[in-house]
């Protein structure tokens, strides 16, 4: 499978907040089809500080008003950030390397914070810059909100965002899809 959605968790809005957790899931956009083996990782709040990362006091508090499930990604077992970006890198397939599309809620959050994690660690991208793309684009276009709407079970666990955001991109394809061939109404 060479579409990817990601999702992270973190500390501040920019791109080198610290990263409280990496949720990513493998899918085939055009069948449906999801991969059963995630990628989680939750990372340590004093490795992130330690690589340079930073916290900004408006998402801390805004942490602190989210309900106890959500909170469960402080009480974690922790690993440092760079095995946690050495092992996420390692989660791409190295023979698709390069053919990757990935996928995250908006252009400006996940994949920027990934690609500056990454380069400030010596790691390079697993996929082209041009592969990039943006879920809350594509909840945008003409009949997308006619889609199935998939509930989120874990709402601020990076894994279980990163498989709904995932379910809810293949309905809403399908409604494109299908409106692209005369099949849906206006």
């Amino acid at each position: 499978m060479r579409e990817v959605m990601i999702d992270f968790e973190t500390l501040g809005t920019v791109a080198d907040a610290v990263i409280l957790s990496i949720g990513a899931v493998k899918f085939n956009i055009d069948t449906g089809q999801i991969d059963d083996d995630g990628f989680y990782a939750s990372i340590s709040v004093d490795s992130n500080l330690a690589a340079g990362r930073r916290i900004q006091e408006d998402t801390l508090i805004w942490w602190m008003d989210q309900n106890a499930k959500a909170q469960n990604v402080f009480k974690e077992a922790k690993q440092d950030l760079l095995p946690a970006l050495q092992e996420f890198h390692a989660w791409f397939d190295p023979d698709l390397i390069k053919e990757y599309k990935v996928w995250s809620n908006g252009a400006d959050f996940d994949i920027p914070m990934i690609q500056h994690a990454w380069r400030t660690h010596g790691i390079e991208s697993p996929w082209q810059f041009w592969n990039s793309r943006c879920f809350r684009t594509y909840k945008s276009l003409p009949h997308a909100k006619q889609a199935i709407s998939v509930p989120n079970p874990g709402k601020h666990n990076a894994l279980m965002d990163a498989l709904t955001q995932a379910k809810q991109l293949i309905e809403i394809h399908k409604v494109v899809v299908a409106s692209a061939k005369g099949k849906v109404k206006v």
